[in-house]
C-alpha cells in the first residue's frame, strides 16, 4: 500500500497545480452509476496528496457498499487498487474511497477519525482500513479506539491495521483480541502479532491459540510463532504437527524449520510420513534447514515419495545437509532425482 511522503515533500507537492480532471472526478463521485463512483474514487487515489480537495466527498462515499466488478479499478499499470479484506472479485465505491483516502495520507487522518463513531458499520470499517494503511502517529490511537467496536468486521480491520504499526502499545490489545468472540478477529490478531517483532510477550498467548476451535486461527498462530525468536514456541509447534487439519500441520512444520532447536528434528522426521504431501514437503524443507544428520535416512526414503514436490524438496534438503558437512561422502546427494515417477 502507498503511504504518505515526508511532510516537507508534501509541502512542496501542495504547490503543484491540481490535476486537470480533479473536479471532474469529484463530481463523478455523485454519479447515479456505482461503477462510475468507484472508478472516480480510484482515479482520485492515483492523484495521491493532490486529491486532498476531494477528502470530504470521499468521506461521504465510505458507506456506499454497492457491489461492482473490481475491473473498474484496474489502474494503468494493470494492478488493483486497495481492497478491503475479504472481498475478492467485486469492489464498492466505499471501499475504493477508503483506498483513495489512504493514498492521500495524512491530510485525511482527522476526517477519517471523525467518522469512526458513525452508526454505519461500513463507514467505520472502511475508515479503519484507511487509517491502518496511513503512516501517521495519530492513526495508532484511532485503531486502539475501535478494536472493541461492536462489529467484528471493524475489529478485524483494526487488528489488521495494528499489524502494520510499529508501536508497542498495540501488542496488549492484540493479545486480548486472540480471545475475541469472532474467529475472524482472532485470526487477524494472530497475524498482526506475528509482525510485532521477535519479543516474547505474545508467545504464550499465540501458543494457546494453537488450540483454537477454528483451524484458520491455529494456522495463523503457527505462522506467527515461526517469526518469534523464542524457544517456548518449539514444543507447542511440535504438538501442532499432530493437528487434525493438514494446513495447520504444514504451517507448524514451516515454523519449526525457522527454529534452531534440535527438539524439532525427530517430530519433523515423523512428519515425513504425513498423509498429506504438502506437510511432507514442508517437513523436508524444515529438516534441510536443521542440518541434523538424524534426518539423513528419512530424507533418503523421501526421495522415493509418491509426490514429485516431496522428492524435490528431499533432494534439496540432502544437498543442504551435504553443504553443512552433515552427510558422509558416500551419500550421493548431487545425483539427479527422478521427480516424474
Amino acid at each position: 500500500p502507498l503511504v504518505p511522503r515526508a511532510a516537507v515533500v508534501q509541502q512542496d507537492e501542495s504547490k503543484a497545480p491540481a490535476p486537470a480532471n480533479l473536479q471532474e472526478q469529484i463530481r463523478a463521485l455523485s454519479s447515479q452509476n456505482p461503477s462510475e463512483r468507484a472508478a472516480a474514487a480510484c482515479a482520485l487515489g492515483e492523484m495521491e496528496e493532490r486529491a486532498a480537495p476531494a477528502i470530504n466527498a470521499l468521506i461521504d462515499l465510505l458507506g456506499d457498499n454497492t457491489q461492482v466488478d473490481s475491473s473498474v479499478c484496474w489502474d494503468r499499470k494493470g494492478g488493483r487498487h486497495s481492497k478491503i479484506k475479504g472481498i475478492n472479485d467485486t469492489t464498492s465505491p466505499g471501499e475504493q474511497a477508503a483506498g483513495a483516502l489512504a493514498r492521500i495520507g495524512s491530510p485525511a487522518v482527522e476526517p477519517l477519525i471523525a467518522v469512526l463513531k458513525s452508526s454505519d458499520m461500513r463507514v467505520r470499517r472502511n475508515a479503519t482500513f484507511a487509517l491502518g494503511v496511513i503512516r501517521d502517529e495519530r492513526t495508532t490511537d484511532a485503531l486502539l479506539s475501535v478494536i472493541g467496536d461492536a462489529s467484528w468486521e471493524v475489529r478485524e480491520q483494526a487488528a489488521w491495521g495494528m499489524g502494520l504499526k510499529r508501536d508497542p502499545r498495540v501488542v496488549d490489545p492484540l493479545i486480548t483480541a486472540l480471545n475475541d468472540t469472532d474467529y475472524h478477529v482472532r485470526q487477524q490478531a494472530a497475524w498482526a502479532l506475528g509482525l510485532q517483532g521477535r519479543g516474547g510477550q505474545a508467545v504464550e498467548p499465540l501458543a494457546n491459540a494453537l488450540k483454537d476451535q477454528h483451524a484458520e486461527v491455529r494456522e495463523q498462530a503457527a505462522w506467527a510463532l515461526g517469526l518469534k525468536g523464542d524457544s517456548r514456541a518449539v514444543l507447542p509447534l511440535v504438538a501442532a504437527l499432530n493437528d487434525t487439519e493438514s494446513n495447520v500441520r504444514e504451517q507448524a512444520a514451516w515454523a519449526l524449520g525457522l527454529k534452531g532447536d534440535g527438539r524439532a528434528v525427530l517430530p519433523l522426521i515423523q512428519a515425513l510420513k504425513d498423509q498429506h504431501s504438502d506437510v511432507r514437503q514442508q517437513a523436508a524443507w524444515a529438516l534441510g534447514l536443521k542440518g541434523d544428520r538424524r534426518a539423513l535416512e528419512a530424507l533418503k526414503v523421501a526421495l522415493k515419495d509418491a509426490s514429485a514436490e516431496v522428492r524435490e524438496q528431499a533432494a534439496w534438503a540432502l544437498r543442504l545437509l551435504n553443504l553443512k558437512g552433515s552427510v558422509k561422502a558416500d551419500v550421493d546427494t548431487d545425483a539427479d532425482v527422478d521427480v516424474d515417477n
